[in-house]
């Protein structure tokens, strides 16, 4: 029992250090630091300025801003979820720092665990940023925090479980190519600038993708004007996270194991 409870501290302490060690290489970088919020201050300050006097869709909010601003928080996440921990993996696998986790108390789980966590941290950074510019400009408003928070925590989780996923058999070159050719079109069908009903018999295949039911929970935080597809999405954004942390974990294994 002893045993299994210090094994536990280890393993727990081994993680921690990774989330230190992450974040304090990512803040070091200024250029990355930068590059990791520039997608969502510019796309709110452009479309906040541009857009917040055009009419909104029905039931989405007084503005088309209102609108889009959940759109936009979801596109920041996937971008710099995806990008980032995908190339911090890779890195990994040149420098063969992967190897050194076999030998240690941390685990393969312990190191996903640790990349995932640090992700979220920085994420969180980003998502804070954006909603203090938009409530401090823009006058936006927030009708449930708790589920604010846990869009971005489940929409997090799941593209950072992607961006594992392809860079555990990708390069440097290939995981930007075949990471847009995922997320690019997620950009455009997902209802970031409008209404996935638009699309017709389409919609409703459409609102169950990743990215439309983790931007339907944020929008709902934002209006408290739920749309027909809430209850789906709530369930949906759970079920993509796990699906992309566990899956993350078993491929990562494995392909560290085959070497």
């Amino acid at each position: 029992m002893t045993s299994a409870v210090s094994s536990a501290w280890d393993w727990l302490g081994g993680v921690v250090d990774l989330v230190r060690l992450d974040l304090v290489q990512f803040f070091r970088n200024k250029l990355v630091v930068v590059a990791t919020l520039l997608t969502s201050v510019s796309m709110i300050l452009s479309f906040g300025l541009g857009a917040a006097r055009m009419p909104g869709f029905e039931g989405s909010g007084d503005s088309y801003f209102a609108f889009i601003f959940p759109g936009i928080l979801g596109v920041g996440i996937m971008f710099s979820c995806t990008y980032t921990i995908g190339y911090a993996v890779i890195v990994d696998r040149q420098r063969r720092t992967i190897e050194d986790i076999v030998l240690s108390p941390l685990s393969f789980a312990g190191f996903v665990v640790g990349r995932l966590l640090g992700m979220v941290l920085k994420c969180a950074l980003q998502f804070l940023l954006s909603m203090g510019l938009a409530l401090a400009l823009f006058d936006v408003r927030v009708e449930s925090f708790p589920l604010l928070a846990y869009g971005m925590l489940t929409q997090s989780l799941a593209f950072a479980g992607l961006g594992i996923l392809v860079a555990t058999f990708t390069t440097e070159v290939s995981f930007s190519l075949l990471t847009n050719v995922v997320i690019v079109p997620l950009t455009y069908f997902c209802g970031v600038f409008f209404p996935v009903e638009g699309f017709g018999r389409l919609g409703p295949v459409l609102a169950r993708l990743p990215l439309s039911v983790n931007i339907d929970v944020l929008r709902d935080a934002m209006t408290g004007q739920p749309s027909r597809f809430i209850t789906s999405s709530l369930w949906l954004s759970a079920a993509y996270a796990l699906v992309a942390v566990v899956g993350a974990m078993a491929v990562f294994r494995r392909r560290v194991q085959r070497g």
